[in-house]
């Protein structure tokens, strides 16, 4: 998948996050970690530019959120159950969640991996104002992309640096940052849901 996502970035470039960041807002795939950190390493080779990369994913994952929450708030909670694309138990805690904690939830649950695929659905259920809805994607998909064009920018960096153990360090890390994040999900989500 990520040489597909490779070859997509590096010959479209900017058009492909765009597009393939609709995607993921709206299905939660391909993954955003992999396509930002390999657009990241094209741009410490040159061929992309940090920025631009930034916001073309963000516009394009906050365009298929909004999707998402449109068919939500559009067509309710049985149309998003028919769709069968997301387990009915974890939207249910996601939606309570919402209920309780409001804005504040959307916006860093849109930084959570384990939950921000669901953030749009109980969004477009309560019928949260769309502009706000556009700028919480927008701003939460905005910092997700830096931290994750940034690592993809050292690792890209640093093949210079390290020749043929680059890979070896890259792989490393990226596994101790999804570990990282399927720790935090584990435990600080549950928690936060639950609550």
């Amino acid at each position: 998948m990520s040489l597909t996502i490779e070859t997509l970035v590096q010959g479209g470039s900017y058009l492909a996050i765009f597009l393939l960041m609709i995607a993921n807002g709206a299905v939660s795939f391909p993954s955003s970690q992999a396509l930002y950190i390999i657009a990241g390493y094209f741009v410490a080779q040159g061929s992309l530019a940090f920025v631009p990369v930034a916001l073309a994913g963000s516009l394009g994952n906050m365009l298929g959120c909004t999707i998402l929450y449109e068919l939500a708030r559009t067509h309710g909670r049985a149309f998003i159950a028919r769709m069968k694309i997301f387990p009915l138990r974890e939207l249910a805690k996601v939606e309570r969640a919402f209920k309780k904690k409001g804005l504040w939830f959307i916006f860093i649950g849109k930084l959570l991996p384990a939950i921000k695929v669901f953030i749009p659905i109980p969004a477009g259920l309560g019928k949260m104002s769309r502009v706000l809805f556009a700028i919480l994607m927008f701003v939460g998909s905005f910092l997700w992309s830096l931290v994750f064009v940034a690592i993809g920018y050292f690792f890209g960096k640093s093949s210079d640096l390290f020749g043929h153990y680059a890979v070896i360090l890259a792989i490393i890390a990226v596994v101790v940052v999804l570990l990282f994040f399927r720790y935090i999900n584990s435990y600080e989500v549950t928690r936060e849901i639950e609550s």
